[in-house]
């Protein structure tokens, strides 16, 4: 996974390679590179974050492409940062190319020799190869080396033998180019434009596009601006910046009573029925009849999935499963034409998410999607998705978009249960209005939060429980503490501490109780008095008054959220870019 960065144009390339790199940098940062042509082909590399790359911001040439990785094939180190190159040709390459161990195998037979452990370095001297076999230009040598490649990629390629021009090209994974004035960019995800692009593109797999220094770029021999529809305004023009907050975290925290009104505004409006736009005629007949709901997707997706559940079931009254993206891919699932699946996903690229979907449509269910990026590959391939017009989310773990993934599962299963003739209580929809003055007021507890992290923050292990619509929020609020904190933390029902976790709390432990509003409110006590009972340290988080059980997980998740963040920061780790993990998973 990574993000990638090109440039060709009038100015210097570096500066803009590094600045596109530090917008997306979130997508991976364990190293960090840069090639540029001028006119000989120089490569600069280094370990760790892209501030590194700040002593190469005067390489000379206004030809380049940059990359920022999050290493899954060889370990974190200059060696196996991107670009890689033979000869005069480099590569920056994001996805898995899952024949390489074979490919890397017949280039070395041939002569080639390797200086990393990747796979994407096969790229560039499959490149080489077909110029050596009288490949006539540089999108003729990338398209017959890309014939030889299995698996996922979005690549941009330059060429010392071509200075006026470089190819990108992908499948199964991200790539977008940007027009600006006399200048082109290509990159995994516009934001990395910051503005300078007026205009974008999103590739289609299978598609090259080769951009010209003359302003001119096409694809498939056919001038990309003669092709009607394909030239949109970027859909996050947003500056990404921090606001005055100290991290990107915390910022996005603070966002999400506006990210919730964004949510609900275009689906809930006073004293009219629930409303998805892009989901009419065939679509609703298909949903009204639907035998069950499919909802998949990983780690903080999954578990709004799991709240989506929750409600879809008790609000629509049809049968629904939630399910980790990846196990339902390979699980060989029971589908028909008469389930839906609805693939979760912030980014809209988690390549485990794609594959369910993929396997989705191959049994002919109806396929949905919910993510927060329009252009992105899950909202193309499923071609009816549900927006949550969040805003970016730079730091790694997922905060708005959680709360609002839910929101949009609740506004969903209103939707259904209109649609199936079911009354959708007034009490549930006055709830869903009053969403963003609800979390303001979990938001006005933070310095409670901080206090109670201060505590926290010496022990080693900490545990969360709730019940009922509290369960899918434990589970996330364990996650964000091992992201963000570094704590063995463990997330479950409370009714499931006595089957095992008990032996875990020892005097001191920290126990965080999510506390149901509903029916399930004083089967809990009796968990809280099984932790006391043990010396354990309850840390009790109550919703404001009047929020209904069924969104207990969206009005406590800021306080979960702010709990891990203070920990975190309290324990001194990057809270905006925690060890090991990046934001957008492209990689099974």
């Amino acid at each position: 996974m990574c993000g990638i960065v090109a440039y060709i144009g009038k100015r210097q390339a570096s500066p803009i390679l590094i600045e596109g790199l530090k917008r997306l940098e979130y997508r991976g940062y364990d190293s960090a590179g840069i090639a540029t042509v001028s006119p000989a082909l120089t490569v600069s590399r280094v370990m760790g974050k892209v501030a590194g790359l700040e002593v190469y911001r005067d390489m000379a040439g206004t030809l380049g492409i940059g990359h920022t990785r999050w290493a899954t094939h060889g370990e974190p180190s200059e060696r196996n940062a991107h670009p890689h190159r033979s000869g005069g040709v480099a590569v920056v390459h994001n996805g898995i190319i899952e024949n390489y161990e074979h490919l890397r195998r017949q280039l070395r037979d041939e002569g080639f020799a390797f200086t990393s452990d990747t796979d994407t370095e096969v790229l560039p001297h499959l490149i080489e190869r077909e110029f050596r076999r009288g490949a006539r230009s540089l999108e003729d040598a990338v398209t017959g080396a890309l014939a030889q490649v299995e698996g996922a990629y979005a690549i941009a390629v330059v060429s010392q033998e071509y200075p006026d021009e470089m190819v990108g090209a992908c499948n199964s994974s991200p790539l977008v180019v940007g027009i600006g004035t006399d200048e082109l960019f290509l990159a995994s995800d516009e934001l990395a434009f910051g503005g300078a692009a007026g205009t974008v593109a999103h590739l289609k797999d299978g598609e090259v596009i080769v951009l010209k220094r003359n302003g001119t770029y096409t694809f498939r021999g056919v001038p990309l601006g003669d092709v009607a529809g394909r030239l949109e305004k970027p859909s996050m023009s947003e500056q990404v910046d921090k606001n005055g907050h100290a991290h990107y975290m915390h910022k996005e925290i603070f966002e999400q009573p506006q990210a919730m009104c964004n949510a609900l505004a275009s689906h809930l409006k006073d004293g009219q029925p629930i409303t998805f736009g892009g989901l009419t005629g065939d679509i609703e007949a298909r949903l009204a009849d639907t035998h069950r709901i499919q909802l998949v997707g990983c780690g903080t997706s999954l578990f709004a999935a799991m709240a989506g559940k929750l409600l879809i079931e008790r609000v629509a009254g049809v049968h629904c499963d939630a399910e980790q993206a990846a196990e339902f891919s390979y699980r060989e699932p029971l589908l028909t034409s008469q389930d839906t699946v609805i693939g979760i996903s912030q980014s809209g690229e988690t390549a485990d998410t794609l594959r369910a979907m993929a396997v989705a449509k191959e049994h002919h269910a109806l396929c949905l999607s919910i993510t927060n990026r329009v252009g992105s590959t899950l909202a193309k391939r499923t071609g009816l998705g549900m927006f949550l017009h969040a805003g970016p989310e730079i730091a790694v773990a997922s905060t708005k978009a959680f709360t609002s993934q839910v929101a949009m599962l609740a506004l969903f299963a209103g939707y259904v249960a209109q649609l199936r003739g079911r009354q959708v209580p007034a009490a549930f929809l006055k709830a869903l209005r009053r969403l963003p003055e609800l979390l303001e007021e979990t938001l006005a507890r933070e310095e409670e939060i901080k206090a109670i992290a201060l505590k926290c923050a010496g022990k080693e292990r900490m545990i969360v429980v709730g019940r009922g619509s509290a369960v899918p929020l434990a589970l996330e609020a364990a996650l964000k503490i091992r992201e963000i904190a570094y704590l063995d933390a463990h997330g479950l029902s409370a009714a499931e501490l006595k089957h095992g976790t008990l032996a875990l709390v020892e005097p001191g432990t920290p126990v965080v109780v999510l506390m149901p509003t509903g029916a399930l409110r004083d089967k809990i006590f009796s968990n809280i008095e099984e932790v006391r009972a043990r010396g354990g340290r309850v840390i009790a988080l109550e919703p404001p008054p009047g929020t209904p059980d069924e969104l207990v997980s969206i009005v406590l998740a800021p306080l979960v959220q702010l709990l891990s963040y203070h920990l975190g920061v309290v324990r001194g780790n990057d809270v905006d870019q925690p060890r090991n993990l990046a934001k957008s998973v492209t990689v099974e």
